[in-house]
């Protein structure tokens, strides 16, 4: 009998969401929550080792792809500057993107990264026609590698920072 009163007791203290949960119970997500969450998805199962991170940067107005690279022991700068490079060029890759040109594969419209904004399956022609929307958004996607604990030729240790836009053939470097 005890047993039995205690159980329905448990049961009937239940908490209820407060309003923060009641919030984002109720706040439906974009398709750019959508699009970060499937472009995230994808990217991490891609047979990457590490963790990369996709972000809409309110500031710059950028989807910031990011990753760092950090195995606890120091290299040297030429070694984190070759990370980036084959960092930056499996995320151009990935998108679709020539490594020659820095362009889109010519038979493509879009990045691949693009393609997780879109909706999916037959949709209204008002959101079935938007070429224009998907080259916009191209130019919104920024890719960031850093490289933790790098050491240069006076054995001063920094984190190196390698960003470009998507589509390149180079990327800007800084400490």
């Amino acid at each position: 009998m005890a047993a039995l009163a205690a159980c329905s007791l448990s049961n009937a203290s239940q908490a209820e969401p407060d309003e923060t949960i009641i919030r984002l119970m109720n706040d439906a997500p974009t398709i750019l929550d959508f699009g970060i969450f499937r472009l995230e998805r994808f990217l991490n199962g891609a047979g990457e080792s590490s963790y990369s991170r996709v972000i809409y940067d309110w500031d710059s107005n950028r989807i910031v792809v990011s990753n760092r690279f950090f195995d606890g022991h120091t290299i040297r700068e030429a070694e984190a500057m070759q990370k980036c490079k084959v960092w930056i060029n499996a995320m151009r890759e990935l998108a679709g993107i020539d490594l020659e040109t820095g362009e889109l594969q010519s038979w493509k419209t879009s990045s691949e990264f693009t393609r997780f904004f879109l909706h999916i399956g037959d949709v209204e022609q008002e959101h079935a026609d938007h070429d224009a929307d998907e080259k916009s958004l191209d130019e919104k996607f920024h890719l960031v590698y850093v490289v933790a604990d790098v050491v240069n030729a006076a054995d001063e240790n920094f984190s190196m920072h390698c960003e470009t836009p998507l589509y390149g053939t180079d990327f800007a470097v800084s400490y």
